[in-house]
């Protein structure tokens, strides 16, 4: 990912944390029929190899797991994105542009057919997502079908190898003009103007602290 000095992210916590809240994430890599793309929940798990690892499942009549083990893999985990206007700046000789957020992840593959690692799997992933729920659901692994559907699916696990965040948040441009388009995404609904928004307050504020 091409990411200018002013929008690098290195601090882990922070792309740990983004990982966790925006864990729906795009699995890509090449295989010997081209580009290959297939869009999954992952879980981050830090207790695991050097940088952490990502674990997630996939339906077994999807042909791209069967290629993938001990590859090279990437995942892209988008953020919130919103237009930015030239004319919130305030100013002569701006131009258009789109603030974003964006982790990437790179890692090597690892296919797991073990039914007790699997179960391991499931377990989790049902876990961190109905855990917020009022009335979480439950996994009863133990049930005829349930257990049918786990035939169904392939677990894996990716040993990650290096991470890269990009916070495109105007950083490149002056305080002034930072809080102007601050001002302009406020008054827009569309795309993630608000979470952008909030994010270059953030941002600022942070700079202001330091």
């Amino acid at each position: 990912m091409y990411i200018p000095k002013a929008f690098e992210v290195t601090d882990k916590k922070k792309l740990v944390n983004f990982i966790q809240n925006h864990s729906f994430g795009i699995l890509f890599s090449e295989t010997g029929d081209g580009p290959f793309a297939t869009h999954l929940p992952f879980l981050f798990d830090e207790t695991k190899g050097e940088n952490g690892v990502l674990i997630g499942h996939m339906a077994k009549p999807n042909l791209h797991w069967g290629k993938l083990d001990k590859k090279e893999v990437l995942i892209v985990f988008s953020g919130p994105h919103a237009y930015i206007s030239p004319a919130w700046y305030n100013e002569t000789n701006t131009v258009p542009t789109w603030n974003y957020v964006a982790v990437h992840v790179f890692g090597e593959f690892h296919l797991i057919e073990n039914k007790q690692e699997m179960q391991s799997i499931i377990e989790k992933t049902v876990d961190f997502y109905e855990s917020p729920m009022p009335n979480p659901w439950e996994a009863n692994l133990d049930d005829k079908f349930i257990d049918g559907l786990m035939n169904g699916i392939v677990g894996f696990e990716i040993n990650i190898k290096k991470i890269e965040g990009k916070w495109k948040l105007n950083q490149n441009h002056s305080r002034q003009r930072q809080q102007n388009v601050i001002n302009g995404l406020k008054t827009r609904d569309e795309y993630d103007s608000q979470e952008i928004a909030l994010l270059m307050e953030q941002n600022l504020h942070e700079i202001k602290k330091e």
